[in-house]
């Protein structure tokens, strides 16, 4: 995996996610504040919550906006994961066999068995297919292209396939819409998002040189009107291209927008505030002592910094998962394997 622009944003949304999710999620609602209000009403009742010098209410209100930011990622997750399915149905409905010069230009692409050609007279390419991706082609575009300029949209394609951006970018809108309160990780989404074009265009770029690729570009500059396309692949759109042109044009990535001091701010404050309405969940509770022994579980700096340990296998694990995934990209699939082999596949 190149450390670009893309990848270093994605890395960084994955990584504070993961510490983020370590801490909310495992440390304070689930070992802790969840903990403490099953335990008191399982006992005494609902009458219970702010009984006896024991205050849960602020525990609660922590439960609430976390969990509504757990709902929110997992709502993201299931749009993406039906509109994923209808386009792949769609893809089966429109897919012609492939021609000769298609499939030879996808071989040199080194992307043999992963292009489809779609009947639609409409010019657009496209990655889909989280653990299996494939690229799309039009009709229209490959009739509209030169072959070097079809060369140059496969080389393009080819970076979100080994880049793994199908599955990427279900991760990039699920994590901000988890994690609702901190703004800066919607700042990386749309970072990675922009950058993930620009690699892919400066791929091709090297592979076929400028005219092809400006050729490619012009011919394809925005996808076809499915509602389910823009939740369900890697595509670029017509928001992106100034930035693309100016690549183009100079040679080199553009600056793209990094987070804004008041993005970051906006950030900062909503985890002093999480972390106060944690403390005062404790101190209502009766203080550490009385949440440990109510739940076991303790609050020392040295319980608190063994939170990062306890990521370190998570992310450990997740990075194998991807090295595992992107080899696999590297495979060819069988030469004329149906949509629906590769819907099993994922």
């Amino acid at each position: 995996m190149r450390l670009d622009t893309a990848n270093r944003s994605f890395a960084g949304l994955l990584a504070v996610a993961l510490l983020a999710g370590v801490f909310i999620f495992c440390g304070a609602v689930g070992c802790v504040l969840v903990a403490l209000v099953i335990s008191r009403v399982s006992e005494h009742g609902l009458a219970s919550m702010s009984a006896n010098g024991h205050d849960l209410w602020p525990a609660v209100a922590f439960i609430a906006i976390v969990g509504a930011g757990a709902l929110a990622g997992l709502a993201s997750l299931g749009r993406q994961i039906a509109a994923s399915r209808r386009l792949a149905r769609r893809v089966s409905e429109l897919e012609l066999p492939l021609p000769g010069e298609l499939a030879d230009a996808a071989e040199r692409a080194g992307l043999r068995g992963r292009v489809q050609l779609l009947d639609s007279d409409e010019r657009f390419s496209f990655a889909h297919g989280a653990f299996t991706p494939r690229v799309v082609v039009s009709r229209g575009l490959r009739e509209a292209a030169q072959p070097d300029e079809l060369d140059a949209v496969l080389e393009h394609e080819r970076y979100h396939v080994r880049n793994l951006d199908p599955l990427k970018v279900l991760l990039a809108r699920a994590l901000p819409a988890t994690f609702y309160y901190a703004p800066a990780l919607s700042t990386l989404k749309q970072r990675y998002v922009a950058g993930r074009e620009l690699a892919a265009d400066r791929r091709a770029y090297r592979s076929c040189g400028r005219k092809p690729l400006a050729g490619a570009l012009f011919k394809v500059v925005r996808g076809p009107g499915w509602p389910e396309l823009q939740t369900a692949a890697a595509i670029g759109g017509p928001e992106l291209l100034e930035v693309r042109i100016a690549q183009l044009e100079t040679g080199t990535e553009p600056k793209l927008a990094s987070t804004s001091r008041r993005v970051l701010a906006l950030s900062a404050l909503a985890a002093a505030l999480l972390t106060g309405l944690f403390i005062a969940s404790v101190v209502a509770y009766g203080g550490p002592s009385a949440v440990t022994h109510a739940t076991g579980s303790g609050l020392t700096p040295l319980d608190v910094a063994s939170g990062v340990l306890c990521a370190a296998p998570w992310a450990g694990g997740l990075w194998l998962v991807y090295r595992w995934l992107a080899r696999r990209t590297r495979r060819p699939l069988p030469v004329g394997q149906s949509v629906a082999s590769a819907k099993r596949l994922r």
